[in-house]
């Protein structure tokens, strides 16, 4: 990449701890403890990617990272509670209870990344193939995906470093690839999904020749994996943001390569598709989906007619089971989902459909609360419930049924106000 390495050779933009709002009061004690540990090992030690971007527009990221010069393996020398993952790259992850903080070696080469950083263990990750692969500082800025990523926090002098025109783009909102865009979108395809995700996130634009680069390259995003695929639209679902992210998706034609049975969705599917996301989006500002009923979402469209049906009593539910086993399916093909997920999914709408029908005996209320999959159902009708009031009444009652269960007592009244249940018999003298 000549452009790439001609901007290599710029000098960084560097401020002072003056000259920007990020404080150690912003960063999480077992993040410092991470970076002063290796900094009075003699390391250097930077706080990477999107925690400086977040600190520095003023939000507070959802976790944080570390690069270093140390190799994994000193980093595991030097915190016991380190464990080494990755097989095209190695990192340490630092374990303090729930909060994990990644420790990466600089790199030079851009490599693709693990969905979840769980592929390869200490035991089974080879050798990294050369140390070839380990860089600078500065390389390892630009082999980052976008301008906004590639800032280093220096934790000896609390500088802020600026390889990449990150700073110039906080200023200006805006989402440009580090080098030409075309070139990284082809590294990796996944990137066109992540800048859009960005985009609307943070609330910036894209940069025209980064959209542009979409717009032509969109179709490789074939060749990521499915499990690169359904973790991305995880993420975004679980944003909060998923409504403006699914819908920049699809308008760059990214979501329908991903997922084309979207593309049989008439006007009124896509229009209820993006009104549930937006209806998910407004729960999860006061109560986090879980990730089944999130996906579950996606599919909703394309089971409404039958939901309905169904909680109308004019479908068997062996049809409607029917219908949800033939449309779960197909996407959990598409994006590999396990065996239990794809349970889990079937059985949520199933016992989403139920929980609109009062339950024909305590003992099947117990039940239904107690299925793996129930929360699944739940959160389905929390969704339903933030626009619909008498879904609002059935999810007060089905909250107040497993409170019931789960404290050891009936789930309901011996009679149901429906008069369904059937009055206990006296035994026999």
């Amino acid at each position: 990449m000549s452009e790439l390495a001609a901007q290599q050779n710029l000098k960084p933009t560097v401020l002072s701890r003056a000259e920007h709002p990020i404080s150690r009061r912003l960063l999480s004690p077992n993040t410092l403890k991470v970076l002063y540990r290796l900094h009075r090992a003699g390391f250097l030690a930077y706080l990477v990617g999107g925690a400086v971007r977040d600190l520095l527009l003023g939000r507070t990221p959802k976790d944080f990272d570390v690069g270093t010069n140390a190799r994994p393996q000193q980093v595991r020398q030097l915190f016991r509670n380190a464990r080494i993952i990755g097989r095209r790259f190695r990192i340490a992850r630092v374990q303090f209870g729930e909060e994990v903080i990644e420790v990466s070696t600089f790199r030079r080469s851009p490599v693709v990344e693990e969905p979840n950083g769980e592929e390869a263990t200490d035991a089974l990750a080879p050798e990294a193939a050369s140390d070839d692969e380990y860089g600078t500082p500065e390389e390892d800025a630009f082999r980052r995906d976008f301008t906004v990523n590639g800032l280093f926090y220096n934790i000896a002098d609390f500088t802020v470093i600026d390889y990449a025109g990150g700073l110039a783009d906080l200023e200006r909102r805006v989402i440009r690839s580090i080098g030409p865009a075309g070139e990284r979108f082809l590294e990796d395809p996944v990137r066109m999904m992540r800048a859009v995700e960005y985009a609307v996130r943070l609330g910036f634009s894209l940069e025209p020749e980064t959209a542009l680069a979409i717009r032509e390259h969109f179709r490789e995003i074939r060749r990521a994996s499915a499990a690169r695929l359904a973790y991305e639209l995880t993420e975004s679902l679980k944003s909060g943001h998923a409504a403006g992210i699914f819908r920049g998706l699809w308008e760059f034609g990214l979501l329908l390569e991903v997922l084309p049975f979207l593309a049989g969705y008439d006007a009124k599917q896509q229009e209820l598709l993006f009104r549930l996301l937006a209806l998910a989006d407004r729960v999860q500002t006061e109560k986090s989906l879980g990730e089944e009923a999130l996906l579950a979402l996606l599919v909703w469209p394309w089971l409404a007619k039958p939901l309905s049906e169904a909680a109308e009593g004019s479908l068997p539910w062996g049809q409607l089971e029917a219908e949800i086993k033939s449309r779960v399916g197909e996407m959990a093909q598409l994006l590999s989902f396990s065996h239990y997920r794809g349970h889990l999914l079937r059985y949520g709408f199933l016992y989403f459909a139920r929980l609109h029908h009062e339950p024909r005996s305590p003992r099947k209320a117990a039940r239904m609360v107690r299925h793996e999959a129930f929360p699944v159902a739940m959160d389905l009708l929390t969704v339903q419930a933030a626009a619909d009031r008498q879904a609002a009444r059935l999810l007060a009652r089905w909250r107040d049924i497993r409170a019931r269960v789960e404290a050891g007592h009936p789930p309901l009244a011996r009679q149901a106000p429906s008069g369904r249940f059937p009055r206990r018999r006296r035994a026999r003298p």
